[in-house]
């Protein structure tokens, strides 16, 4: 299970850094974070059935999200 945490954390900082320097580039940080949402949407369309994937969408929209601690908006 350590080493699955460790894995996670890496990717997720992986994901921000790239997110970030996306960001950068477009300057357009709507447009970044609703293209990362589209895609790991997709992603999660293709493997969840139709009741775990709108379950997990529902928790998504119920779930309290902390802000980064650097803004992105530009």
């Amino acid at each position: 299970m350590m080493d699955e945490d460790k894995l996670i954390k890496e990717l997720n900082q992986k994901v921000y850094d790239e997110a970030g320097a996306h960001n950068e580039e477009v300057r357009d940080s709507m447009l970044v974070a609703t293209t990362y949402l589209a895609v790991g949407s997709r992603i999660l369309r293709t493997v969840l059935d139709e009741r775990n994937y709108k379950m997990f969408m529902d928790n998504i929209a119920e779930e309290n999200v902390e802000p980064l601690k650097k803004p992105l908006l530009h």
